[in-house]
């Protein structure tokens, strides 16, 4: 009986699921400010990192024919995978693990909020608006975390396009000649 093999989109969708979660369990015990950092940017940077690999690792394996539909499918599926697992987690932490962690978070949030609106030349009533929602609705809703993992599944769905368009084959395989 022979061994069964796992799909190179799998293989690496797995490594970039672990990877998501051992930044976000990082970044959870190293407290609020990095659960929200730059630390969890550097992971997804990684998953980009494994979804180009995986396409090329892909191609390699199919003898350097791959075409632009299958690099796609592999490189957004190890990124699916990646962003899947840090939005899960993260909400699992904050809403079930420990609930207490997001009073926690709670200050910096508002904090981030309040320089993000002052930038965008917001009000100060318009300010004051935001902060009073952000303060009544909890930001890591099972609802805020679908509408951030759909915005980032997009934003990495275009960076996957440039992946498979740098991946696929020129040529494909020329037909036999007819007799």
């Amino acid at each position: 009986m022979t061994a069964k093999k796992i799909s190179i989109p799998l293989l690496f969708g797995l490594i970039a699921a672990c990877i998501m979660v051992l930044v976000v369990f990082g970044t959870w015990l190293a407290g609020p400010e990095a659960f929200v950092g730059w630390q969890v940017w550097l992971g997804k940077s990684l998953v980009i990192l494994l979804a180009a690999m995986a396409a090329t690792t892909e191609k390699r394996a199919r003898g350097g024919i791959l075409d632009f539909r299958s690099a796609l499918r592999v490189a957004f599926g190890v990124i699916a995978m990646g962003i899947v697992a840090n939005y899960l987690l993260a909400w699992l932490i904050v809403n079930v693990i420990d609930p207490h962690f997001y009073q926690r978070l709670l200050p910096i949030l508002l904090k981030r909020q309040e320089q993000m609106d002052h930038n965008q030349g917001f009000t100060s009533d318009q300010i004051r608006e935001d902060l009073a929602y952000l303060r009544t609705h909890n930001a890591f809703s099972v609802a805020s975390m679908i509408i951030g993992m759909g915005r980032d599944l997009l934003l990495f769905g275009i960076i996957a396009i440039l992946i498979a368009v740098t991946v696929k084959s020129k040529k494909g395989p020329t037909p036999a000649p007819r007799q």
